[in-house]
């Protein structure tokens, strides 16, 4: 029985910065990645995110550091990027090259390989002794360590045993990036371990030395501070001791005036001052409760006082510019609000408030202009500022009796009262419409609409549940390693975990984190850095293209998603399954009449419709996707004819010794000059009696725009078998719908040509067809084990009637849609 060859598809809290002297570990070395690792800023994972490693990059260790949690982190050197990965998620690397080394090729006929395994195609063959300089390092699955390689123009993998080191290399730590150079302006500057003045004393400048900047921070009490590069220490120094010290001088107004550790009156005191003191300003800042502070020198201590401390108090109180509700009152939003840190609308926004949505106020401030602002409860875990004048103290009727509003999430129910106590009679479809019929405020100050649905149901619905347009609709995209969490901050508790480009509707916002829900209604908290606000799953920036008669529309693909496509009737192309957006070309390609989109929940189709007379060839890459439009018939069209087996493989052989591989090649051979009298462009994988790899043969065919591939062999089991059979894959190949009409059209007119028995068009992952990105078939002649068909298969004419029948059945196949 003829072997099958069906290998498998290829799978392909934030912290204060730190110092470590570099004496104290026994660094650099080379380390690898043993899982995805994500590198951040800083040594925990609440720092932003630098860059991710795959299992197996080689990276060097330059730095160490245990933070307060006792996770203990590796600062790590790709190269290009430096950043801080848990120490767990490396292992030692035993490789002796280093990247940037020049290395030397220590076998004969060394493969050069697209990637790193013996699987990926090789590009170039290295001799014994060939000089190469390494410029990446992986350690695959199999912990075979391979080497990234440049000589002349060729770049590729070579496994490191076929390489020697030329010179002892030794890994060094990367210098420093010198960001500027500040000159100190005061004496004994101290050089701390962290941006704190809490931390330890590591070194101590003079007054006029220059020192390298390395890196600022800003820390939790407002101070800007630097990072220093003093050759063999680095640490953290103060901003304030490059600045010129030109200080202002302010007299106390009050009594007994406070200096405090901090810019807040919950900051411990340190000092106390008298009435018309005169004290020395080195600092200002303005706290998230919109209070003014000035930084004082008093010598041996230094401290904040509050800047009521240097007014005279003969000031009247500003007179508030609206009526401040009561602390504890509960006010409602007049529209959309922004809550703001402070009491100013200089400070960031860390949520927005909805029209009649319920705060409880906190506190309020008024400004020197009357300007007032309330200090107010959003939730559980959320407060902020907002103006006096954006609330008022009674709910506002928004809303038409009569209007169509739209539910505005996937947890919305029609109750049959005015209070979540009430039955649920209805859950509503996001995007469906309703009618309002009236408006209520229950006892809880929540405001409720009674409304009917479409097919007649009435019944109530939480106002801040439907929107009055489906364009208030927000959305974003999940990314990798995105999860929901109970709460706005990674502290939480994880939910739910989120594939890559889950569609999800924004609630609100808090911080940099997002309130979501999901497709299947689960709600929680997510990282806004983890989300995109457009889809990863989207075909954008249609362009067309003319080469010839040949028209190509292609779109761009900003991450390498998977879809399907369906013939349909009428010359109809069908594209589907996980695109969640399409832009349209301006206009049509020539060959086609209409190209049209429809949404269906989050996902969108495309419908091609094809003009009478023309065919096409669709091939997704991982970056675009091309559509070939061309006229129908064999001008013009590119087709791979791979004659089977060859070289040191003889393939199957007859009962009189006849080798398939002989049969296949000679027929493949009279193939191209048919099909190029039709005017098609044919490439053979093989003219010769050499030996090729299956993966050599499809890297042929996925190389260029071609339009078909055919690979001929002849089948083997007993002498009495007999018969001509296709072959084809559609469980794997992108082009599976194609392949079908390819093998249906060839095995038909196959049959009708040479009169053998039909075995039919089947199933099978061969690896030509599966591996391949183009419709594709597999044809097995005829039988080379049954004396009878092997005398067959010696004959020309029998061969010559093969040929015709493919001929034919290409030409229906580019013919019929």
């Amino acid at each position: 029985m003829k072997k099958l060859i069906a290998s498998s598809v290829l799978a392909t809290c934030s912290l204060l910065p730190f110092l470590v002297h570099a004496e104290e570990l026994t660094l650099p070395s080379r380390m690898e990645a043993e899982t995805k690792v994500e590198i951040r800023k800083g040594a925990t994972t609440s720092y932003p995110l630098v860059t991710s490693l795959n299992e197996g990059q080689l990276v060097t260790v330059i730095d160490e550091y245990t933070n307060s949690s006792g996770e203990t982190w590796y600062r790590v050197s790709t190269g290009n990027l430096q950043g801080w990965g848990l120490a767990s998620s490396f292992a030692q690397n035993n490789s002796t090259l280093s990247i940037g080394q020049v290395a030397t090729v220590n076998g004969d006929n060394v493969n050069v390989r697209k990637g790193a395994t013996t699987a990926y195609t090789s590009i170039a063959k290295l001799s014994k002794g060939t000089k190469v300089t390494v410029i990446d390092q992986f350690k695959n699955s199999s912990g075979e360590n391979w080497a990234k390689v440049k000589v002349g123009t060729i770049t590729g993998w070579v496994i490191e045993d076929l390489l020697s080191s030329t010179t002892n290399t030794v890994v060094k730590p990367p210098t420093p990036t010198v960001i500027e150079t500040k000159t100190v302006q005061t004496n004994q500057a101290q050089v701390k371990k962290g941006a704190s003045q809490s931390y330890s004393t590591v070194a101590t400048l003079t007054k006029a030395q220059k020192v390298s900047i390395i890196d600022s921070f800003k820390n939790s009490l407002g101070e800007q501070w630097y990072r220093v590069n003093l050759g063999s220490i680095q640490g953290w120094v103060i901003g304030t001791v490059f600045e010129i010290q030109s200080n202002e001088t302010k007299t106390v107004q009050t009594n007994q005036a406070q200096v405090k550790k901090g810019a807040s009156q919950s900051y411990s005191t340190v000092a106390t001052l008298t009435k018309d003191q005169k004290v020395s300003v080195i600092d200002s800042f303005k706290n998230s409760s919109g209070e003014q502070w000035y930084r004082v020198d008093l010598g041996s201590i230094q401290g904040w006082v509050i800047g009521t401390a240097f007014e005279a108090q003969t000031v009247s109180p500003p007179t508030p510019s609206v009526d401040l509700p009561a602390i504890g009152a509960t006010v409602y939003s007049s529209g959309e609000t922004n809550v703001r840190r402070g009491a100013t609308t200089a400070y960031a926004s860390v949520a927005t408030l909805a029209t009649n949505q319920a705060v409880t106020v906190l506190d309020s401030f008024t400004h020197s202009t009357g300007e007032s602002w309330l200090r107010v409860k959003v939730n559980s875990t959320l407060s902020g500022w907002i103006p006096a004048n954006s609330v008022s103290t009674e709910l506002k009727n928004t809303v038409v009796v009569g209007s169509t509003m739209y539910v505005g999430n996937y947890n919305t129910y029609l109750r049959s009262g005015a209070s979540t106590q009430y039955k649920v009679k209805q859950t509503l479809a996001i995007k469906s419409k309703v009618t309002v019929l009236n408006e209520f405020v229950n006892s809880s100050k929540q405001s409720w609409l009674q409304v009917k649905t479409p097919t007649g149901v009435t019944g109530w619905v939480l106002k801040s549940d439907l929107v009055n347009s489906q364009s208030e609709l927000k959305y974003v995209y999940a990314l990798n390693k995105a999860v929901i969490r109970k709460g706005a901050s990674s502290s939480y508790t994880v939910t739910a975990t989120l594939k890559e480009n889950d569609s999800l509707l924004i609630l609100g916002t808090h911080n940099n984190w997002l309130n979501v829900e999901t497709s299947n209604g689960v709600r929680g908290w997510v990282d806004q850095s983890l989300t995109s606000s457009v889809s990863l799953k989207r075909l954008t920036s249609p362009v067309i293209q003319t080469s010839g008669n040949e028209q190509y529309l292609t779109w761009k693909k900003p991450t390498d998603f998977s879809f399907s496509y369906s013939l349909l009737s009428e010359r109809r192309l069908k594209l589907q399954g996980g695109i969640t957006d399409i832009e349209l070309p301006p206009t049509n390609p020539v060959g086609i009449q209409s190209i049209d989109t429809f949404t269906s929940g989050t996902e969108k189709t495309m419908v091609i419709t094809f003009l009478p007379g023309y065919t096409f060839t669709l091939r997704d890459y991982s970056d675009r996707v091309v559509l070939k439009v061309a006229e129908n018939g064999l001008k013009g069209k590119r087709i791979v004819i791979d004659p089977g087996h060859g070289g040191k493989d003889p393939g199957a052989i007859g009962p009189s010794g006849l080798k398939e591989k002989d049969v296949v090649l000679e027929s493949a051979l009279m193939l191209k000059t048919e099909l190029e009298r039709y005017g098609a462009i044919v490439t053979l994988t093989r003219s010769t009696d050499i030996f090729l790899e299956l993966s050599e043969r499809t890297a042929i065919s996925n190389a260029n725009n071609y339009d078909a591939f055919i690979s001929l062999h002849t089948d083997a089991f007993s002498s009495t078998t007999k018969g001509t059979t296709t072959y084809l894959n559609t469980t794997v190949n992108f082009n599976g719908p194609r392949s079908r009409d390819l093998g249906n059209a060839i095995q038909e007119n196959l049959i009708s040509s040479l009169g053998t028995y039909d075995r039919g068009v089947k199933e099978q992952e061969f690896y030509v067809n599966r591996m391949n990105e183009i419709p594709s078939v597999l044809v097995e002649l005829a039988f080379i084990s049954n004396p009878n068909e092997e005398a067959l298969l010696k004959s020309t004419a029998f061969k010559q009637k093969a040929v015709l029948g493919i001929r034919q059945g290409l030409e229906e196949y580019f013919t019929d849609f």
